[in-house]
């Protein structure tokens, strides 16, 4: 397998579990949705978005330099 790619795998792999996480967690705050509050998730739920799209990256960086 060539190293492009390897990096093309791992970056699909690391946001595809990513994506799962997200879709449960999109889940869960359906559940507790109130009419009218705007487009953004409440801010607990897009903090904690945030923390896992910054910890895949940081994952997905270090795994990528792992391999070239």
């Amino acid at each position: 397998m060539t190293e492009s790619n390897k990096i093309i795998a791992v970056t699909f792999a690391m946001f595809m579990t990513e994506a799962i996480i997200h879709y449960n967690f999109g889940k869960e705050d359906v559940k507790k949705e109130e009419a009218g509050k705007g487009i953004l998730p409440p801010p607990k739920a897009l903090l904690r978005i945030g923390a896992v799209v910054l910890g895949f990256s940081v994952l997905n960086s270090l795994v990528i330099k792992s391999i070239k």
